[in-house]
């Protein structure tokens, strides 16, 4: 059962890592675009990795690794946790996000299919969540639709901007709806709904 209190670590001892979703840039196409910091360097990476007497190759500049590893090839972003697996006749057009190097490793890496999926995370947790931290809402299947709350305009005309979001419930999978009313096609990962609320709804209200 997960804690619906936000921060608290509920049934566990030890404090995971979790995401840092931050405001990375808005696209040419109106998309808000976020990036997650690991607040890990490339010889952060590179000693992890020489400790686990992986193969690797250093890509010029320092900012992407090639990890080699039962005969496949991922590419690996240091300090955004960025990876995908090399795809025959050129780079990967899909990337994954961990949460630094040793959760891709762990995780990812280690895994024979890596999951995205919470096992713990119902309709009813979520609900009630929402519920006590007076989130407006809607669900249908398995997404949920949140909106920031309405805030009036200082000079009368109307309302401040709102943001809506979609979280797609078992995933920890987010993404943000774009200026023109369309859903950006890229989704984010979360660890949690709480998670997400924590480090992207609640922030994005406190500007408003």
């Amino acid at each position: 059962m997960v804690n619906t209190k936000l921060g608290e670590i509920g049934v566990k001892h030890i404090k995971e890592k979790e995401y840092k979703w931050s405001y990375d840039r808005t696209n040419s196409k109106g998309e808000v675009i976020f990036r997650h910091d690991t607040e890990e360097d490339f010889n952060f990476a590179t000693t992890f990795l020489d400790k686990k007497n992986m193969e690797y190759e250093k890509r010029t500049g320092g900012s992407m690794l090639w990890i080699h590893y039962k005969d496949e090839t991922y590419s690996y972003y240091p300090t955004t946790g960025r990876w995908a697996p090399w795809t025959k006749g050129g780079y990967p057009n899909k990337h994954y996000t961990s949460k630094g190097v040793e959760d891709f490793y762990t995780r990812f890496l280690l895994a024979d299919k890596p999951t995205f999926k919470s096992e713990i995370e119902t309709k009813k947790e979520i609900k009630k969540i929402l519920e006590d931290e007076q989130i407006e809402y809607k669900i249908k299947k398995d997404t949920v639709t949140l909106t920031t709350k309405a805030i009036p305009r200082k000079d009368g005309r109307g309302n401040k901007k709102r943001y809506t979001y979609d979280y797609i419930i078992g995933t920890d999978k987010w993404r943000s709806m774009s200026a023109d009313g369309s859903y950006n096609k890229t989704y984010y990962q979360a660890s949690s709904i709480e998670n997400f609320i924590k480090i992207i709804f609640r922030p994005q209200e406190e500007l408003l």
